[in-house]
């Protein structure tokens, strides 16, 4: 009976740990544009991910938001971490305008590790 009580709480261990390292999905569903010159880079879990969708809605790590919101979270992070890498994850359809909104509150901040995702075969699949 010991050895069977045993197992039980190593499974438990073992569960409790596999959950606690989930990563969780900061991407949002949008089609990406191409770039053959773009530079690859590995991907970072540690960057900030700001998404807009082709209907010109802000996602700030995978929840949506208003500018206002993205704004003071950007202020915030300025003050905490100016050199937090950021990604920036803009649909192909999105307006060229809202993408240059967002560069320049980022910019406005001194945020300036920003990067531009685009598509990319092997990290899109």
């Amino acid at each position: 009976m010991s050895p069977l009580i045993d197992a039980v709480f190593l499974l438990l261990i073992f569960f409790l740990v596999a959950t606690m390292t989930k990563k969780e999905n900061r991407d949002i569903d949008i089609d990406l544009p191409n770039s053959s010159s773009a530079v690859k880079l590995m991907p970072d879990n540690r960057a900030l991910v700001i998404g807009i969708d082709p209907s010109q809605r802000i996602y700030l790590e995978g929840r949506a938001t208003t500018m206002t919101e993205l704004m003071s979270q950007l202020r915030d992070l300025a003050i905490e971490d100016p050199n937090r890498r950021i990604r920036l994850d803009a649909d192909k359809a999105t307006p060229f305008f809202k993408v240059i909104e967002i560069l320049n509150m980022l910019q406005f901040r001194g945020l300036n590790n920003v990067g531009i995702r685009t598509y990319d075969e092997h990290y899109n699949r």
